[in-house]
């Protein structure tokens, strides 16, 4: 089992995802922050890569309706603004997971 393996994935609230990682690493995911992140043809040119969503759309109160894994490599998203469209590869979750904080146990994305 590599280390991009989710052994837990718990939805902690409306608004936040938990992780358990295989190498014991947990991470705390703003639904908001992930909805910002998404990766579907919809926010990213597929050509280019330029983010085609305005982060300025996505309220900081966003909640997610259901969480679904897509294979074994994925989750798939519902989030309360009606997009679904997105696939978070477990690969994508690690590189981007928050650092945490005393202060915000989700912290925010890494740069990598």
């Amino acid at each position: 089992m590599d280390a991009s393996t989710p052994k837990v994935i718990t939805k902690s609230d409306p608004a936040r995802l938990t992780i358990e990682w295989s190498d014991g690493r947990s991470s705390s995911f703003c639904s908001a922050e992930l909805r910002r992140l998404c990766p579907c043809a919809h926010c990213v040119d597929e050509v280019t890569g330029r983010k085609l969503l305005d982060p300025e759309t996505v309220p900081e109160d966003l909640l997610h309706r259901a969480v679904r894994l897509v294979g074994r490599y994925a989750l798939g998203i519902e989030f309360a603004d009606g997009h679904s469209t997105g696939l978070y590869s477990f690969d994508f979750l690690l590189r981007h997971a928050p650092e945490p904080s005393a202060s915000d146990p989700g912290g925010a994305p890494q740069d990598q």
